[in-house]
């Protein structure tokens, strides 16, 4: 008699452990933090545009030349209207020669880098193109001198034209302050000091 009620109550006991695993495996599942994937790491994939980075630099440059000029003007007699050549000529070889000793270091490339050249030209290709670009070239070269040395700090010759720049090239060509102009001679591309007469950077075959 003894046995069989140890035996009930050893079942008895099974059976409640039983019971409770089994209530508590859901528990225990439920309560157990979900797996959390790997979130991927962001990356900058847009393509820098080296071009307009070559032309910001190009501004910067500009921008940085006309600083230049505007200082070295304040210590040369201004020029004064007037309509005697002699005197604005004077007054124009007096600032010519003192942006030359202020940039007596300059050399080609200083302005127009590798980098800028490169994003000039493939800004004027188009231009050049087809029956409209056959035109612009003419209106290029209609009056343009052939004297014109092609090196930094060079003076422009007096007796030299300054060439139109066609509207169509202007607008695709990054904006320039007043004291600094583009003059296309033949294919090449001068940055021209406008009051100075001075040649500051060129492109050489700058068009085809």
């Amino acid at each position: 008699m003894a046995a069989r009620y140890l035996f009930n109550a050893f079942v008895l006991a099974s059976s409640c452990i039983t019971a409770d695993s089994l209530a508590a495996g859901p528990m225990q599942h439920a309560t157990q933090s979900p797996a959390v994937a790997p979130q991927p790491v962001k990356k900058n994939d847009a393509p820098v545009n080296a071009d307009a980075a070559a032309l910001a630099d190009f501004k910067k440059r500009v921008d940085d030349y006309v600083a230049l000029h505007r200082r070295v003007a304040k210590r040369v007699p201004p020029l004064k209207e007037t309509n005697n050549p002699a005197e604005i000529t004077h007054a124009q070889a007096a600032l010519e020669q003192a942006l030359s000793a202020a940039r007596a270091t300059a050399k080609p490339g200083d302005l127009f880098t590798p980098a800028v050249r490169t994003a000039f030209r493939k800004v004027l290709i188009p231009e050049m193109k087809g029956e409209d670009g056959h035109d612009t070239k003419a209106v290029m070269k209609d009056d343009a001198p052939t004297t014109v040395p092609l090196k930094v700090n060079a003076k422009y010759p007096e007796s030299a034209t300054r060439p139109t720049v066609p509207a169509a090239v202007l607008m695709n060509l990054p904006k320039l302050p007043e004291e600094v102009e583009y003059r296309f001679i033949e294919k090449h591309l001068i940055l021209l000091d406008a009051e100075a007469g001075m040649v500051i950077d060129f492109i050489p075959n700058a068009i085809k």
